[in-house]
């Protein structure tokens, strides 16, 4: 009693894929010339993200937020700023550090994120905790104790 080799017991083992954009469908009959399907489209254009890449990115940018939470927090304390002074600070820093990310990735915003706007808007109060943790620590330190 043999068994035939596609009956085997044991599962074909197949190698995790790379995420492949889907193949050029050919245009249909009677489909205007000028119109393009949606993944042919995005697929020209260079829309396609690395999942892994993008959170990647989206964790190094709250880290860089909480960062800008801790500086942000001693110079406000340091300089002895109370109230909406010290929130100014933070916004301040914060936004400073997203231009220097957004220099540093040569102005091609587009490359790590899926949004330009997204290494100014996302996250932007990630860091407010350790901002204010560091705001009355440096404040409480220089200038009560």
């Amino acid at each position: 009693s043999s068994v035939p080799p596609s009956a085997s017991p044991l599962p074909h083992f197949q190698p995790p894929r790379a995420l492949a954009m889907p193949a050029k469908a050919g245009k249909p009959d009677g489909a205007p010339e000028g119109k393009k399907g949606r993944v042919q489209q995005k697929d020209e254009d260079g829309e396609f993200l690395n999942m892994l890449a993008l959170q990647h990115n989206s964790r190094t940018l709250s880290h860089a937020r909480v960062y800008s939470g801790i500086m942000a927090g001693c110079i406000a304390g340091l300089l002895r700023y109370e109230g909406l002074a010290g929130v100014f600070i933070f916004v301040l820093v914060t936004f400073a550090h997203s231009a220097m990310m957004f220099a540093k990735m040569s102005f091609q915003v587009q490359r790590h994120f899926p949004k330009p706007r997204d290494i100014f808007a996302n996250q932007f109060m990630g860091g407010v905790m350790s901002f204010i943790l560091f705001w009355t620590l440096s404040y409480d330190i220089v200038h009560i104790f």
